[in-house]
């Protein structure tokens, strides 16, 4: 589903049109919350004249649901260009583009992971580069092995695991740990490689760890059984991860 932020019902109905497909208007970053709304994509509307005062609800939606990648629609003018060097979006539109372009955009946008999504915000963000480096390349190799622990993410990026260490503590207080971090991602993906089918045994071969290990990781987080694991909506376990270890590293 597409979701559709605009400053008037006329942009909202245009961007609709254009969009094709099922698409929904969002008024507050608190709809993106709710357990039946699937957004793959949010496009954010907003003229020219208004641009600058619609950054914070930006902003708050990409809070809300970090991994959706947001397009930004408005005007073609010179005078905005201070405005949009303060936001970060997956692309830009044009209004007088978007019959022609905007679909495209969509398509594009979606044809990423979540993951590879998250591993965008980080990049782009102020975070230190040590630790910028350190957590992109440890979202992007979630989606097949994830990152074992902190040792093994620092030799991967060539820095020193206590500085990897103090930099996300800096960066996300008391509110989760690296290694919470990388323990999350190992357990995304062991839910994943559980959904295609594999079993417990054969998840627990691919990702290099015991069964057992496996299973202390889940109780850790999200604090359930592999069994209760496997209950557990991958949208809701995204969610979590999003809420818990990666928005407390986002920009202030």
């Amino acid at each position: 589903m597409i979701g559709i932020f605009a400053d008037t019902p006329d942009d909202a109905g245009l961007i609709r049109r254009a969009a094709g497909g099922v698409a929904r208007v969002i008024h507050t970053a608190s709809e993106l919350a709710a357990d039946d709304l699937d957004i793959e994509c949010l496009v954010f509307t907003s003229r020219s004249r208004l641009l600058a005062e619609r950054i914070a609800r930006l902003r708050e939606f990409e809070r809300q649901l970090p991994w959706v990648p947001v397009i930004l629609v408005t005007d073609r003018e010179i005078a905005i260009a201070p405005v949009l060097s303060r936001v970060q979006v997956a692309d830009l539109v044009w209004f007088e583009d978007i019959e022609s372009q905007l679909t495209a955009r969509i398509e594009s946008a979606c044809g990423a992971s979540a993951l590879v999504q998250l591993a965008e915000k980080i990049r782009r963000s102020t975070a230190p580069p040590a630790l910028r480096s350190a957590l992109v390349h440890s979202l992007r190799e979630a989606r097949s092995t994830p990152v074992r622990n902190v040792q093994a993410l620092a030799a991967a990026v060539d820095c020193s695991p206590v500085t990897l260490f103090q930099q996300f503590r800096a960066r996300a207080g008391d509110r989760t740990t690296l290694s919470q971090f990388l323990g999350a991602l190992v357990i995304l993906r062991a839910q994943h490689l559980r959904a295609t089918g594999a079993t417990w045994k054969n998840v627990s071969a691919q990702l290099g760890f015991l069964r057992g290990t496996l299973g202390r990781k889940s109780k850790t987080w999200p604090g359930c059984t592999l069994s209760e694991l496997e209950r557990i909506a991958p949208d809701q376990l995204l969610t979590a991860f999003a809420s818990e270890h990666f928005t407390p590293l986002l920009d202030a």
